[in-house]
């Protein structure tokens, strides 16, 4: 079984984000901060989207990231299993972004469509995922 937010469940979003369709000119890395996971506290990732495209998602933090993620372990699970979506996530505060403005605004449409395909083609591997269970 693959943890949730594990390398192993980052390397799985990695090889399927990379089969994602390429948009030209959507280049951008997007750090994550996850609070309250379940026995690791904070998780901290990053994707590098090239094309459209995942090509790296790993654990730890970017060198060069354009914005930062924050969102906490409950709605990111909610998020990963298609019960939150990002737009909403955004609008209801459950979900920030800081950094390059700028290229935020133009690069959240992209960045929320990546998450939602990932959520789409993620659901496979949902059943051999081990999702620690959320705080009451």
């Amino acid at each position: 079984m693959v943890q949730y937010l594990s390398a192993e469940f980052l390397s799985e979003v990695e090889q399927r984000g990379r089969r994602l369709p390429e948009r030209p000119h959507s280049n951008v890395t997007v750090q994550y901060v996850v609070s309250g996971a379940p026995d690791r506290g904070e998780v901290r990732y990053f994707f590098r989207i090239l094309k459209g495209r995942i090509e790296e998602a790993r654990l730890g933090d970017a060198a060069d990231p354009a914005f930062t993620v924050t969102t906490s372990y409950e709605n990111s699970v909610r998020l990963q299993q298609g019960r939150l979506h990002p737009s909403a996530a955004f609008m209801t505060g459950r979900m920030r972004a800081t950094g390059n403005r700028a290229k935020l605004m133009a690069m959240m449409p992209m960045v929320m469509e990546v998450t939602v395909r990932m959520v789409n083609c993620m659901t496979s591997v949902m059943t051999t995922l081990t999702i620690p269970p959320l705080m009451a």
